[in-house]
């Protein structure tokens, strides 16, 4: 009877002590130490998963190398982030004849110059840390000249649980504004135009990975779900 008593206390024990380590991953949701002893181009490099392989070609072809291993913070659009840019591109390309196709082998006869444009949007000059941000936004210069992007730090209701999960994870988003600055509302969780024109509200990007500290500068990785110099589909 003894083993039919204890059982469930021990498989209860057990169940608390796996919720309290679920809870600490899922607000953490980054890496344990967040620094790296190389530099960002060898960092992205060196991915398990070469999740990056196709944004590291862009830059090589963008001759962007030399920028990303300096000081300042790259928000770092993985390789789902390109060939969703390219499905939107190979999506218009089909609307006049639907044996057009666009690849990357497209994209890439770009001038260096309209690469180093688009992907140089995603990196700033200067270091922009979790710490500094809030819900408000701050815009800042990109490396792109006169095109500036806004940082925000925004509570989502996302992973809750009574009892185990109370806190409400924040999250880092790249903003791209398309008319006046978005509104957020902080109950809802939603933005809109201050003319509440819904065409208008901003392009919003949330990053998956965030606070990685390289040799030479911050790096946030963006969600799969990006797309490459926030195209969008007509």
């Amino acid at each position: 009877m003894k083993k039919y008593i204890y059982v469930p206390i021990l498989a209860a024990i057990m169940m608390l002590a796996i919720s309290s380590c679920r809870k600490d991953e899922v607000i953490n949701g980054g890496k344990s130490n967040e620094r790296v002893n190389m530099n960002t181009y060898n960092f992205l490099k060196s991915h398990p998963k070469q999740m990056f392989d196709t944004t590291l070609l862009i830059i090589d072809r963008a001759g962007m190398k030399d920028l990303i291993n300096g000081p300042g913070t790259f928000f770092v659009p993985d390789d789902y982030s390109i060939a969703n840019y390219l499905a939107i591109k190979q999506a218009e390309a089909r609307k006049t004849d639907e044996r057009n196709n666009f690849t990357l082998d497209s994209l890439l006869k770009y001038t260096p110059q309209m690469l180093r444009d688009s992907m140089g949007m995603y990196f700033f000059p200067e270091s922009i840390t979790r710490d500094i941000l809030n819900s408000n936004g701050t815009e800042y210069q990109t490396s792109t000249p006169g095109l500036k992007l806004t940082v925000a730090l925004e509570e989502r209701n996302d992973y809750q649980q009574d009892g185990v999960i109370s806190t409400k994870p924040k999250y880092i988003y790249l903003i791209k504004l398309k008319g006046a600055k978005d509104i957020f509302d902080p109950v809802y969780y939603t933005h809109t135009d201050p003319s509440g024109d819904d065409d208008l509200i901003d392009l919003l990007s949330v990053c998956q990975t965030t606070g990685i500290i390289t040799n030479n500068g911050v790096v946030h990785v963006l969600s799969n779900s990006h797309v490459w110099t926030f195209k969008e589909s007509n």
